[in-house]
């Protein structure tokens, strides 16, 4: 359901004249474990001790591990994901914008992440469920996931564009393009009218 929204995202802006063309990910998996150091040391926010047990297990977990970093480690693995994110950046010039899905799959089931218990295999799940975004956060690029497909329960799936640095209009430009050629604001699943909220009408004449 990913890749086929990604593909009737590229045939519709094909179809709109745009050149739609594939080119190499920013990143390949080798820069995962730089990435997760990050997170490590990202996960050190002052906690008082005696608030520590009220934390989740994944992030106790994330603590631990970036407790072990050292500060020199650290400015090494930043060192060298800068150097990655503008090799990857400039691989891409003369590409006005990125296409890819937003999430490997289209939807991950309450407790999925945390069903075994384990803390590692939670945080693992969550760079398998979300490995697309990633690449943005490091570069900095703006992205914006956009509700074009969905999957055969009638769920929403999401498609990503990323433009270069400052092409921020560009970008949304382009986004309002594809909700022009793929319009989703009037498509629902089942659940969205099954109870009645603030927010959501349960007459569907309303």
């Amino acid at each position: 359901a990913c890749l086929a929204a990604v593909d009737a995202v590229a045939a519709a802006l094909a179809g709109a004249g745009h050149e739609v063309v594939e080119v190499p990910a920013p990143f390949g998996p080798d820069v995962w474990p730089l990435f997760e150091q990050l997170w490590y040391a990202l996960s050190l926010a002052p906690v008082p001790a005696e608030r520590e047990d009220r934390l989740l297990p994944l992030t106790r977990w994330l603590r631990r591990r970036g407790a072990a970093l050292s500060a020199g480690g650290l400015m090494a693995t930043l060192a060298e994901l800068h150097l990655r994110a503008r090799h990857g950046v400039a691989a891409q010039a003369g590409v006005d914008l990125l296409l890819s899905p937003t999430l490997a799959v289209p939807q991950a089931p309450v407790g999925w992440f945390t069903d075994t218990g384990d803390p590692a295999d939670d945080f693992d799940r969550q760079r398998r469920f979300s490995p697309f975004c990633a690449a943005y956060n490091v570069t900095g690029q703006p992205a914006v996931s956009l509700p074009t497909g969905t999957d055969e329960s009638g769920l929403p799936v999401g498609v990503m564009l990323a433009a270069p640095m400052g092409a921020d209009a560009l970008l949304l430009a382009v986004a309002a393009e594809v909700e022009r050629l793929l319009p989703w604001r009037d498509r629902h699943p089942a659940i969205w009218r099954a109870t009645a909220s603030a927010t959501v009408m349960s007459d569907p004449g309303n």
